[in-house]
């Protein structure tokens, strides 16, 4: 059987304020923003704006500053 299959049959056999309550989690998870906002996923947009006036790569800096820790 399926989620929705098992979902179905235990809704079945729920009273109908029981039915109420479901109903009214069913309304609040749609109701739910998305966890991601706007800001996550342009971060890297703005880090690439941030670094654009730099010279080199950046890569070669982490790496240098590394072996200067060594």
């Amino acid at each position: 059987m399926k989620v929705t299959d098992y979902a179905i049959k235990e809704l079945n056999e729920l009273t109908a304020s029981d039915l109420l309550v479901v109903y009214n989690l069913i309304l609040s998870l749609k109701d739910r923003k998305p966890l991601r906002d706007e800001t996550a996923t342009t971060g890297h947009i703005r880090t690439r704006h941030a670094l654009k006036k730099c010279n080199g790569a950046f890569a070669e800096d982490i790496l240098r500053s590394r072996n200067d820790r060594i």
